[in-house]
Order: structure tokens, then C-alpha cells, then sequence
């Protein structure tokens, strides 16, 4: 398997460890960049190099795996709106998506992410 892990900055190193587990198991996976500790910030350039730097990244894969198994403002299984606008990228490219948990569906994007046919990650083992 060929997968491009995608969620949200906070929890890099969660991706990280899930990557690592992932690549020892024999899958082919890409990361984000680390944004973390100001190397990111809030300058509009930079977040628009990430998010081409995203895309470009999802075009050499074949699912997208969104590490989304955490709570977050109440929500759980949270799709925030980067990890939404990812997994977007990923269905506009044909890709097969994923996701670790099933979101809340009081996300205001549920809708989109239903349309999108995200599967729950069916795995016994978790990271």
C-alpha cells in the first residue's frame, strides 16, 4: 500500500509514530512537513506552499489515510478544516480515502464527507 497520512499539526507526532508502524508493516508513506515550533507560522505563503506541497505529494500515492482518532472541540473522531480540505484533494484526485475513526456527524462539513466515501479503517491492531 502506497498511503499519504494527513490530519492535524497537533498531532504530528501521532502521524509520525503511525508512519513509522506503516513503513515497518512494508507500506510506501508520506507525511506531512513539519510546521511545528514556528517553522510553519501564520504567513499565507507559507501555508500555500504547504498546501500545494500536499497535493503534490497525494498525486505519487494511492489512499490517504486522515489520522483523525483523537477528541477535539467536543467532536470526536475530528476532521478539522485542513484535514478536510486534504481529504478533498485526495477525492479530487481519485484517490481512496480513510479515515481512523468515524467523524461527529455535527461537523458542518459532514455532508462533503459522507459525498467523499471516506472508509473507516478496519484494523485490528491499533497504533
Amino acid at each position: 500500500m502506497n498511503v499519504c497520512l494527513v490530519g492535524s499539526m497537533r498531532n504530528y507526532d501521532r502521524i509520525l509514530r503511525i508512519a513509522k508502524s506503516l513503513k515497518e508493516a512494508g507500506h510506501q508513506v508520506t507525511t506531512p512537513v513539519d510546521v511545528s515550533e514556528g517553522k510553519f507560522g501564520d504567513k499565507q505563503k507559507e501555508k500555500a506552499d504547504f498546501i500545494r506541497g500536499m497535493y503534490q505529494a497525494m498525486q505519487g500515492c494511492d489512499n490517504v489515510l486522515a489520522v483523525n482518532d483523537e477528541e477535539r472541540a467536543m467532536y470526536k473522531g475530528y476532521i478539522g478544516p485542513n484535514t478536510f480540505l486534504q481529504l478533498g484533494m485526495g477525492f479530487a484526485l481519485g484517490k481512496t480515502l480513510f479515515c481512523l475513526e468515524k467523524w461527529d456527524p455535527r461537523l458542518p462539513y459532514n455532508d462533503e464527507l459522507q459525498a467523499m466515501g471516506i472508509k473507516k479503517l478496519d484494523i485490528q491492531i491499533r497504533f
